[in-house]
């Protein structure tokens, strides 16, 4: 019986590490911010740019995008999972943002 139960809290707990989102990149919480800081850092024709969540105090900074692009986007929620980027390198380059609410 008492196999039972902890195998019942095993379960349950590998059910809520699956289930759960710690850095909120599911939720529509992020907003894309310019990052002057960093000018020196990106390709020609690109401004630097922040992704930040202002309830976590989570942000990535190794983004780039075309200026149009980052006036459009900014001060527009959006999921961090929803946010399409081209390739792998530093910094990364924004292709699209799928923007909620």
């Amino acid at each position: 019986m008492i196999r039972l139960y902890k195998g019942v809290l095993v379960f349950l707990a590998l059910i809520s590490l699956v289930s759960c989102d710690p850095e909120h990149k599911k939720k529509c919480e992020w907003y894309l911010m310019p990052d002057p800081d960093r000018i020196d850092k990106v390709q020609e024709g690109f401004i630097p740019v922040c992704a930040r969540n202002f309830k976590t105090n989570k942000q990535d900074f190794r983004l780039q995008a075309p200026l149009d692009f980052a006036r459009t986007a900014y001060n527009k929620k959006f999921r961090y999972i929803d946010m399409k980027i081209d390739g792998p390198g530093i910094p990364r380059t924004i292709q699209s943002i799928k923007h909620c609410e």
